[in-house]
Formats: C-alpha cells, sequence, structure tokens
C-alpha cells in the first residue's frame, strides 16, 4: 500500500511548498495528497522546485446542489487538479446526508456531481467522493445508491475508514462492497466513538477547534492492524492528521504501517 502525506495537516502552521516536498522525500512517504487552500497557494512554487514528490489527489470542496455552484468554480478546481498533475479530485458528495435530503436535494447534487465528472474525465482526471457524514455518501447504503445513481466511469469512491465505521458499517466488509469503486482510502481513528464530534469540518478547521479524541492510527478504537491488511497491497492511501505536531505524528504511524509490510516503495 502506497502511503502519502497529507498537506492538510499543516493548515494552521506556516509552510511552504519546499518544506512539504522536503518533509515527504526525507521521510519516505510515497507522496504528498494537497489540499485545495495549499495547492492554490504554492502551485507556482511547487512547479519550480527541482525535485518535486508524487501528488496522488487534490482534496478539494465545491458547494454541490446549492445556489453558490458555479460551473467556472468547477472548471477552475480540475485545472487546478490537473495542473499538479494529480490524477483524482477528492470531493464530498454536497452538505446534506442522505436521509436529510429530500429528493430534490439529492437530484441537485447528482447533477452538479455528474458535470464535475464530466469535465474531470475529458481532463483525464477521476473524481473520488468522500465516504463523510452530513454528505450523500454518509453510510454505505447511501454510497452504493449515490454511485448507482451517477453511475459514471469517472467517478469512484475516497474510503475514509473511520467515516465508514461512523456510518455504521465494518470497514473490511464495506471494502469488500465498495472495491470496484475505490479510489484512495483515508486513514485516521480516534479513541472512541464517543469522540467522533471532534471531526467536524466546523472543529478540525477552527485554529482554536479542541483536538480530544484524536491519536495516532494504531492507538484508537479501530483495528487498523486487522484493517490494513485487509486492503489491496496496490492500493493508495493518506494519513490524514488533524491534531497537534503533524510531523512527528505522519511520521509514527508510516513507521508503524510499514512494520505491517503494508506499504510499497513509489
Amino acid at each position: 500500500m502506497r502511503i502519502h502525506a497529507c498537506s492538510v495537516a499543516f493548515r494552521h502552521l506556516e509552510v511552504t511548498a519546499a518544506d512539504l516536498a522536503r518533509y515527504v522525500t526525507r521521510e519516505g512517504f510515497d507522496g504528498l495528497e494537497i489540499w485545495a487552500p495549499h495547492a492554490r497557494a504554492m502551485r507556482d512554487d511547487w512547479r519550480a522546485l527541482a525535485l518535486r514528490p508524487r501528488v496522488p489527489m487534490l482534496a478539494g470542496y465545491l458547494p454541490l446542489g446549492t445556489g453558490d455552484f458555479s460551473r467556472s468554480e468547477a472548471q477552475a478546481l480540475v485545472d487546478l487538479t490537473v495542473g499538479w498533475s494529480a490524477p483524482k479530485l477528492r470531493l464530498f458528495a454536497g452538505g446534506l446526508g442522505w436521509d436529510r435530503a429530500d429528493a430534490g436535494a439529492r437530484a441537485a447534487i447528482l447533477r452538479d456531481l455528474r458535470l464535475v465528472a464530466d469535465m474531470a474525465g475529458d481532463a483525464g482526471l477521476r473524481i473520488a467522493v468522500e465516504t463523510h457524514p452530513d454528505t450523500l455518501a454518509d453510510s454505505l447504503p447511501a454510497t452504493l445508491a449515490l454511485l448507482d445513481g451517477l453511475d459514471h466511469p469517472a467517478v469512484g469512491i475516497n474510503f475514509d475508514v473511520l467515516h465508514v465505521w461512523e456510518g455504521g458499517a465494518e470497514p473490511l466488509e464495506a471494502q469488500a462492497l465498495l472495491a470496484p469503486h475505490i479510489l484512495h482510502y483515508h486513514l485516521k481513528s480516534v479513541t472512541s466513538r464517543d469522540r467522533l464530534e471532534v471531526f467536524h469540518p466546523g472543529n478540525v478547521h477552527d485554529p482554536c477547534g479542541h483536538r480530544g479524541g484524536m491519536c495516532g492510527l494504531f492507538d484508537g478504537a479501530l483495528d487498523y492492524r486487522r484493517i490494513l491488511r485487509g486492503f489491496p497491497c496496490i492500493a493508495e492511501g493518506s494519513l490524514e492528521w488533524f491534531g497537534p505536531k503533524p510531523a512527528a505524528t505522519m511520521i509514527a504511524d508510516l513507521r508503524r504501517v510499514r512494520e505491517l509490510g503494508m506499504t510499497e516503495a513509489a
């Protein structure tokens, strides 16, 4: 399994393109998943680097299914992904959970997502829809229904292990059902189910938000030793860390994953 660092881990720190490239290369990650705000701010500096790690995915956001959705903004995000030579663009399937969204809201989200998927397909990219609460991929049944409703060759899944578990599915059972559609894995953990609210976007992107419940990959409620052994050897995964000391924490998790013999050199 190829293991990548996530630049979003450094969202509250002053980092440069050179800092990220040096960190990923020095510590032996297989690449860097680039967060959209970093991608926009660092694009020119990254291109100027003599040695650039592989970028497997750009983690982006679009207000799908709302009046704020813009075709030009979507095209710009696709173009940004191409500019980083990333083959995948991560998106969320709207901002409403499947059961909260009525038929009209679902249709609007699917319409916009299909439009972006058409753009991505034309550019040779894939859209990796993340399994995430408060989206149309908030549970295993919802994710399967979403894929069936889209039926688009450019659309696959960013399988967030913790959020799949949060949605009520056993990760390896869900992985077996979604396997043909999985493009990428997000890897993170939590100390217990009652601390899951720590990953609410409004908390993790707030510099003053609390971090209670965030923990290393192998120190939480999910059995990653068992889970990772059930994933394909050729899979692509990113260590998605939102807590303190991001550089040291991701290095420690990478080393423990390597001890399982689950990594593949880039």
